[in-house]
């Protein structure tokens, strides 16, 4: 692939791609190559082993926030929005968002030949995931319910969890019945079955559009149970594909998207990055004119 040095090139090769009537397409873009398709609690053991702990502490030291959540998945989604790891794994439906992700510093410590080391700007890329429609849920699904509330359930449960149980097994495990607990807390209807297979599944779901980070950055979310990676090997209904992004080239692009309307400002619509952007704009001079150009037409 000829290498991307535009917001142009970019968008050729997303237009390039065919289209598949039988998938949806979600795009991610990770400002190092190095990066991995794995949500954020499962980065580290102390965050994977505590994360009912998290939850927890976050809504206890916060509940006015969450007063009007009634899903696992809305106070994930709320947990995410104030960067605390969750299980969720934020994506966007438009493509320029993923690049400009994608376009962020990240500098890494590497070693020379001759044993030397010297810090390095790492290329970027935009992860493309093809998603199978039967791997796709609202924010109202039963799956979407059983995946979430995994993360309300203890350390200790969810080792204990075993997939390979026959499904009457399964159900009647102590595991499973802690998890069924939590599910009903949301869904007063919910049946005593939970299909194994759902557990060890990765769906990508589509959220309430009531948030304004999720509204200015085309938010969709895959959902994880108890799979902690994407990997493009072997990942059941998910085809990953990957657009690199050289670290010489995210400067200008940037320039280029936020000539788009694409910037800090608009991708994270609060009022402090609002703020910074605009104080960012000083050093070009010509701040009062951006901020007037962007607003939008009476």
């Amino acid at each position: 692939m000829t290498p991307i040095k535009s917001v142009t090139d970019f968008v050729k090769v997303i237009l390039e791609w065919p289209v598949s009537k039988t998938s949806v397409v979600s795009y991610r873009g990770h400002g190092s190559v190095d990066f991995r398709l794995t949500p954020s609690i499962f980065r580290k053991a102390s965050t994977r082993e505590n994360e009912h702990i998290l939850l927890r502490e976050l809504i206890a030291a916060h509940p006015e926030d969450f007063d009007r959540d009634t899903s696992a998945l809305e106070m994930l989604v709320r947990m995410q929005h104030f960067s605390l790891p969750t299980r969720l794994l934020d994506v966007t439906m438009n493509p320029l968002v993923a690049l400009y992700f994608a376009c962020e510093t990240v500098k890494k410590r590497v070693t020379l030949p001759s044993g030397k080391t010297q810090t390095q700007d790492m290329d970027g890329h935009v992860v493309m995931l093809r998603v199978h429609k039967g791997r796709v849920r609202y924010f109202d699904s039963d799956t979407v319910s059983c995946l979430t509330n995994l993360a309300r359930l203890s350390w200790s449960y969810k080792r204990k969890i075993d997939t390979m149980l026959e499904q009457e097994r399964f159900n009647d495990s102590t595991p499973i019945k802690r998890l069924l607990h939590f599910i009903r807390q949301e869904k007063n209807g919910f049946l005593n079955e939970i299909d194994p297979d759902d557990l060890d599944s990765i769906i990508l779901v589509k959220p309430k559009q009531n948030n304004k980070r999720i509204l200015a950055q085309a938010g969709a979310f895959f959902a994880f149970g108890l799979v902690e990676e994407i990997d493009a090997s072997n990942t059941d209904g998910i085809k990953v594909e990957h657009i690199v992004i050289p670290a010489a080239a995210k400067s200008d692009i940037l320039e280029e998207l936020d000539k788009l309307g694409i910037n800090e400002k608009t991708m994270f619509p609060d009022i402090e990055r609002a703020a910074r952007y605009i104080t960012g704009t000083l050093s070009s001079g010509d701040a009062a004119t951006k901020v007037v150009l962007r607003r939008s037409p009476k």
